[in-house]
């Protein structure tokens, strides 16, 4: 845990003052509300202000993880959220008996966390992944800034969360703690923290979806991730088994010979990475990964899947990037080879861009406002590390 600073101590006379104002009970309310004291009451009202996926409000403290866990997590050192969004907070379980269904999450303030927790399940379209699983965490700001004029100004106050991953059964895995930042866009967009690239950087997709405006607390119109696995329930395909020996794969079968097989299909999209450079080029590169069906090697006569082969295709980009009105990034250039649709481009309107974070938003061509979201962050997505 860091040390409480004097402007945080100040903070939070002006937020219990301001609570005491604004929170008496009308006639006929319960006033029986056990006493708390000022970190308890500061973490309940960032935690109110917390945003997360479907997740559960448990009152009581976090439950303990253990200690020496062989989990681990895809930031360092400080947890980065931004007013809006969901950011992707992704675990490694190389162990398999460790997979991460949920996580357990509290704020604490001082040095004393909330009344509450939340907890939090993973991405459900990230479950099928063997060794990683996704949460995702925002934060709403707005009611945590610049208290009756007093540092820190145009701000939230200093504060950590304690994370527990846990498994379906709810037993904890592991646990950290670390301090939190809202990360602030810059002004510069070609500056120390904007789009440029520095020697060793890239920009590197880490999540896209497409909100659902017309029910924003619903299930996203769209979600896509590098471990998302696309069509892993797979396909049935027919052929024929003659007299119970003879396998054919062919377009017509006499009923009699009509045979089928499950081929354990899927697909996705693990790398997406961009690099920008001060001379206005760029360099790109996408990853395509499919098994597919090979029905004319499967044995329709027998009992075992169908024969699936996978495919891996990579694209190079290169080309000129440019900014319009200083947000809207297009970029012209060559793909190699040709993949099509499996190689992705970054162009788009800039939400944000920081030292560590770029969201774009991909505006809908057919005009239908099913605008894609992408973010990327700074950083290597081979870097995971240790929770304690």
């Amino acid at each position: 845990m860091k040390h409480v600073q004097p402007v945080y101590s100040l903070w939070l006379m002006v937020l219990t003052a301001a609570l005491l104002c604004s929170c008496r009970k009308t006639p006929g309310q319960d006033n029986t509300d056990p006493p708390r004291n000022d970190d308890t009451k500061a973490a309940d009202i960032i935690s109110n202000h917390l945003r997360f996926k479907n997740a559960t409000k448990v009152t009581g403290s976090i439950p303990q993880g253990p200690a020496g866990s062989s989990l681990k997590i895809s930031f360092k050192d400080t947890l980065y959220l931004v007013d809006k969004w969901k950011l992707p907070i992704e675990f490694l379980h190389e162990d398999t008996t460790k997979d991460v269904a949920g996580v357990y999450i509290q704020v604490q303030a001082g040095s004393i966390g909330g009344t509450f927790y939340y907890d939090v399940p993973e991405v459900p379209d990230i479950a099928a992944s063997d060794t990683v699983s996704m949460i995702l965490v925002g934060i709403d700001p707005k009611g945590l800034e610049d208290l009756s004029g007093v540092p820190p100004a145009g701000g939230a106050p200093p504060f950590e969360v304690t994370l527990v991953p846990h498994d379906s059964t709810g037993q904890t895995l592991g646990e950290i703690t670390v301090p939190v930042e809202i990360a602030e866009p810059t002004a510069d967009l070609r500056g120390e923290c904007g789009l440029l690239t520095k020697q060793g950087e890239s920009w590197f997709w880490s999540m896209s979806f497409i909100p659902n405006t017309s029910d924003p607390l619903g299930e996203d119109l769209f979600f896509n991730a590098p471990h998302k696995l696309w069509g892993i329930e797979g396909q049935r395909i027919f052929g024929c088994c003659h007299g119970g020996t003879t396998s054919e794969y062919t377009a017509s079968c006499a009923d009699k010979d009509k045979a089928s097989l499950m081929f354990r299909t899927f697909f996705n999209w693990p790398n997406e990475l961009y690099k920008f450079f001060e001379d206005g080029t760029y360099a790109g590169l996408t990853e395509f990964i499919s098994a597919d069906p090979y029905p004319k090697e499967s044995n329709f006569c027998g009992v075992a899947p169908g024969v699936v082969k996978e495919d891996f295709d990579r694209s190079f980009l290169e080309g000129t990037w440019t900014l319009s009105s200083n947000t809207v990034l297009s970029t012209l250039g060559t793909s190699t080879p040709q993949a099509g649709s499996f190689a992705a481009r970054p162009d788009g309107i800039i939400d944000l861009v920081s030292c560590r974070l770029l969201i774009i938003i991909q505006p809908d061509r057919e005009g239908g406002g099913r605008d894609l979201v992408k973010f990327y962050n700074r950083v290597n997505p081979a870097s995971w590390y240790l929770l304690n």
